[in-house]
C-alpha cells in the first residue's frame, strides 16, 4: 500500500547539490537573529513529509501523485535548516510511519523499508550522511497520532473508538474491533480522514547547542557551564520572543486599528455614497411620482373634460331630439278631473269630477291661441249633492322666449262664459237651507301667466293662473223633496255678484303636435 509522506516537491532547478561545511570559529550569533532563537530555546527542527509509492515500491519518485510539493516543502526545510553556517547540527533522525490497516508485521517492514529508501534519497540529493550522522527509525503503526486526531474531531462514535484505542491491546484485534464497531461506520470515516495523515516520514534536525554556544562565547565550557550558559540564552531568547511578541502586538494593534479606521472610513463613505443615493434616488421617486401624478391629473382632467363634452353633447343631442317645433296642441286640466273648482278667493272648492278639454294653436315664434271646454252634471256624495258646470273659454298668449318652441313662460288674455247649478242637498222644510243651491251663468276675463315644462319630445306639463273681473247672475232656490217636483220655483231668488277675483288655476297635462325642425 502506498504510504504518503508529508513533503514539499523538490524541483531539480533548486535542488541542493551540497550542504555548507561545518562552520569556522569566529563569527558570532545574537539574540536578535530569530533562526538562533529558535535553535537555541527548541534544540531541533522537525518536518512530516507524505509520499506516495507505487505498489509494492521503496524508491522515491518525484513526479509520482503529490511527490512533487512534497518534495519542493522538503528542499525549501533543508534550505532554511542549513543555510547559517553558525547553527551547528548534532545529528539528523529519520522515522517512518504507517497507518493500522494491514498486518502489524507487513506495516513494520513497509515503515523501516521506506525509512531507509528515504535516507537514500536525502543522501542521493543532499549527501548529508557524509556531514551529520544520521539515525533511522519507524513506527509499524501510529496509533498515538491517530488516537490524537481522533480527539481532537467530532466524528460519530468518538468516545467508542477511544475506548477501543485505549483499552484493548494491538495484538489483541484491537484493529478488528474497531472495524466491527457500529457496522464499519467509523473506521470507514478514519481510512479516508485520518489514515493518509498516520502515512509519513518525519526528518528531525538535531543542534549541537555546546558548540553552538562555544563559539558564540569563544570559551570552552564544562558541562555546568553549558547548562547555565544555555538556561541563560533560552532566558534572553524567550525575553526578546515576548519583546518581539509584544511589538508584534502592539504592530498588529495599531495595524488592526488602521485598518478598523479604515474599515470606518470605507464604512462611512459607503453610507455617505448610499445616503446621498439614497437622496437622490428619494428625489428621483418624488420627481418620477410627481411627474406621473401630474400626468394622472392631466389625463384625469382629459378625461373629465372628454365626459363632460361628451355628456354636453349627449345632453345637446338630447336636448335637439327633445326640441319640437309645435304646430297644435291637446290638453287637459287635472284639478278639475279631481273636482277642484276656484271660489273666487285664494281657496278652492271640491266638487266631483269635471271632464275638461283645451286645444292650442300656435304660429309665429311666440304666438298661440287656446281654446278650452269644460262640462259637468253630475251627482255625488251618494246623490245628495249635484254639480252642474259649463265653461268656454279662449286666451291668446304671448311666449316670452321668440324661439318657435313655446317653453317656459307666457302671458295671454283670456275670457270665458259658462252656468252653473250647485246643490248642497235635499230641504226637509220650505226656506230652509234656501242660500245652499244656487244655479245661474256667468264670465270672466282678465290676464293669465303661465310656464310650460317639457317632459317629452311631445309631452309637456304646463301651469296656468288667471285671474281677472267676474260676473255673474244667479238665483238661489230650495230643492223639493217630491221627486216630481225638483224645484220650487216659486221660491228662487235673484241675486247677482261682481268682483275681481282669482278666477281659474289650470295644471294641465299637454301632448302637442308639430315638427322638429323649421
Amino acid at each position: 500500500m502506498p504510504v504518503a509522506l508529508c513533503l514539499m516537491f523538490l524541483t531539480p532547478a533548486l535542488r541542493v547539490a551540497a550542504l555548507p561545511a561545518p562552520p569556522e570559529s569566529g563569527s558570532q550569533l545574537s539574540i536578535a537573529d530569530s533562526t538562533y532563537r529558535q535553535v537555541i530555546t527548541e534544540g531541533s527542527k522537525s518536518l512530516s513529509c507524505y509520499l506516495n509509492y507505487p505498489q509494492g515500491s521503496a524508491k522515491i519518485i518525484p513526479d509520482f501523485e503529490n511527490n512533487a510539493a512534497e518534495l519542493e516543502k522538503l528542499d525549501a526545510f533543508i534550505r532554511q535548516v542549513f543555510r547559517d553556517s553558525l547553527i551547528y547540527v548534532d545529528s539528523i533522525r529519520l522515522t517512518g510511519y504507517c497507518s493500522i490497516e494491514g498486518s502489524f508485521t507487513a506495516n513494520e517492514r513497509l515503515a523501516k523499508t521506506r525509512a531507509l529508501g528515504f535516507k537514500t534519497y536525502l543522501d542521493n540529493e543532499y549527501d548529508l550522511s557524509q556531514h551529520y550522522p544520521i539515525r533511522v527509525n519507524w513506527v509499524a503503526e501510529d496509533w498515538d497520532m491517530l488516537r490524537k486526531l481522533v480527539e481532537e474531531s467530532d466524528m460519530r462514535y468518538r468516545s467508542e473508538v477511544l475506548n477501543l484505542i485505549n483499552n484493548v491491546d494491538v495484538f489483541q484485534g484491537r484493529e478488528k474491533k474497531l472495524m466491527d464497531l457500529a457496522g464499519g461506520v467509523p473506521y470507514k470515516y478514519m481510512l479516508k480522514n485520518f489514515f493518509p495523515a498516520l502515512r509519513r516520514v518525519e526528518i528531525t534536525v538535531n543542534y549541537d547547542l555546546r558548540r553552538i554556544l562555544e563559539e558564540k562565547l569563544h570559551t570552552k565550557l564544562s558541562q555546568e557551564e553549558f547548562e547555565a550558559a544555555l538556561a541563560r540564552e533560552r532566558e534572553e531568547a524567550l525575553a526578546e520572543e515576548r519583546r518581539l511578541a509584544e511589538l508584534a502586538a502592539m504592530e498588529e494593534s495599531a495595524r488592526l486599528e488602521a485598518e478598523r479606521q479604515a474599515r470606518e472610513a470605507e464604512r462611512l463613505e459607503a453610507l455617505r455614497i448610499a445616503q446621498e443615493e439614497a437622496r437622490l434616488q428619494a428625489q428621483r421617486r418624488a420627481e418620477e411620482e410627481a411627474r406621473i401624478e401630474a400626468q394622472r391629473r392631466a389625463e384625469e382632467e382629459a378625461r373629465i373634460e372628454a365626459q363632460r363634452k361628451a355628456a354636453e353633447e349627449a345632453r345637446l343631442k338630447k336636448k335637439e331630439s327633445r326640441k319640437l317645433y309645435p304646430i297644435f296642441a291637446i290638453k287637459t286640466n287635472l284639478l278639475p278631473w279631481a273636482g277642484f273648482v276656484p271660489s273666487g278667493t285664494a281657496s278652492f272648492n271640491r266638487t266631483t269630477f269635471m271632464p275638461n278639454l283645451e286645444g292650442e294653436v300656435y304660429f309665429g315664434d311666440r304666438w298661440s291661441v287656446s281654446a278650452s271646454a269644460l262640462y259637468s252634471n253630475w251627482k255625488y256624495s251618494g246623490g245628495e249633492k249635484f254639480w252642474g258646470y259649463t265653461a268656454y273659454g279662449v286666451e291668446p298668449r304671448f311666449w316670452v322666449k321668440g324661439n318657435g318652441l313655446f317653453r317656459g313662460f307666457y302671458v295671454g288674455l283670456y275670457g270665458e262664459v259658462g252656468d252653473f247649478n250647485k246643490q248642497e242637498g235635499r230641504d226637509d222644510t220650505e226656506g230652509a237651507h234656501v242660500d245652499t243651491n244656487y244655479t245661474g251663468d256667468y264670465w270672466d276675463a282678465g290676464l293669465s301667466l303661465g310656464y310650460m315644462i317639457p317632459l317629452t319630445k311631445h309631452l309637456c306639463a304646463e301651469v296656468n293662473v288667471r285671474g281677472g273681473y267676474r260676473s255673474a247672475s244667479y238665483d238661489m232656490y230650495t230643492r223639493q223633496i217630491d221627486p216630481d217636483k225638483i224645484y220650487n220655483y216659486d221660491d228662487f231668488r235673484p241675486g247677482k255678484k261682481n268682483q275681481f277675483a282669482l278666477t281659474g288655476v289650470r295644471l294641465n297635462i299637454v301632448y302637442r303636435f308639430g315638427r322638429s325642425k323649421r
